[in-house]
């Protein structure tokens, strides 16, 4: 089974109208918009919609209720995924479409550099959406210091579970915490170049696009094939990036964390999977 750019483009723009279609006939409907690729113009065949519902509050819990029945009425549904959040829905449709629907209440639309990303606006005729977007101009996307503390540690963690798994024989688990270890890359590569992907910090998501030839390079040599030595490989060239990225982050934040024991583990795990691949 093949798919032309121009039929699975027609279905989700066809989808896309069935949808709007659909909650323009609820009273309890403030906004409407959509982000991610479509609002951005950039969108290909193989790109989902982004589609975003501000609900009335006294009719929040009623709407959300129906998350998952409401895809069923916009096309030819296949299946929903069942999101961990209850006021989010995925679902999936013919021939090859996917929609993303997140429900918000007024009082949650606050200004966000996330409002920065391309956003097309269908229906706000209060500007409860407008007037977010205009009010998050010239804000700054800034991590927690806790959580880079935490985010730190935690890639740490990955690296250290990497070679242990390895060493231990248990390739799958060890392949499983590598991909984890590139997520943590990831997010401190975005925020050092102070990207905001739709798709939320350190997500693979068009990583090609926005990442640091530095982080991208790297990744590229990370992908090993199911024995020892290549993971060990691996882990070691991404360990070579992410000391470059605890060392930035220890010279510009103000971190409640030893530097000089950061940067030891990182070289004691280096010098473990060049010793033992």
């Amino acid at each position: 089974m093949r798919f032309s750019p121009e039929e699975l483009n027609l279905a989700r723009q066809h989808l896309l109208d069935r949808i709007v279609e659909y909650f323009l006939t609820k009273k309890s409907v403030e906004a409407l918009y959509i982000q991610g690729s479509v609002a951005a113009n950039s969108a290909d065949e193989f790109s989902d919609i982004d589609f975003r519902v501000v609900i009335q509050p006294e009719l929040y819990e009623q709407i959300v209720s129906e998350r998952f029945s409401a895809p069923r009425q916009w096309g030819e549904w296949l299946y929903n995924e069942w999101a961990g959040n209850p006021w989010v829905c995925v679902s999936h449709y013919q021939p090859f479409n996917k929609v993303d629907v997140l429900y918000f209440q007024p009082k949650e639309l606050k200004p966000s550099p996330w409002y920065l990303l391309p956003t097309q606006l269908i229906y706000d005729p209060q500007d409860l959406v407008k007037e977010v977007i205009q009010a998050s101009y010239g804000l700054e996307y800034t991590l927690d210091i806790r959580e880079v503390d935490r985010l730190i540690s935690k890639g740490l963690a990955y690296a250290e579970e990497v070679y242990r798994r390895v060493m231990r024989g248990e390739l799958f688990y060890a392949q499983s915490q590598l991909d984890s270890f590139r997520g943590i890359l990831i997010q401190f590569d975005d925020y050092d170049r102070k990207s905001l992907p739709s798709s939320g910090l350190g997500s693979p998501s068009h990583f090609e696009q926005r990442g640091s030839k530095t982080l991208i390079e790297g990744l590229k040599l990370s992908y090993a094939t199911l024995d020892k030595q290549s993971i060990l490989y691996a882990l070691g060239e991404l360990l070579k990036v992410y000391q470059h990225q605890v060392v930035k982050l220890h010279e510009t934040l103000s971190l409640q964390r030893d530097k000089a024991t950061d940067l030891s583990w990182i070289h004691a795990i280096l010098q473990l999977c060049d010793t033992s691949s």
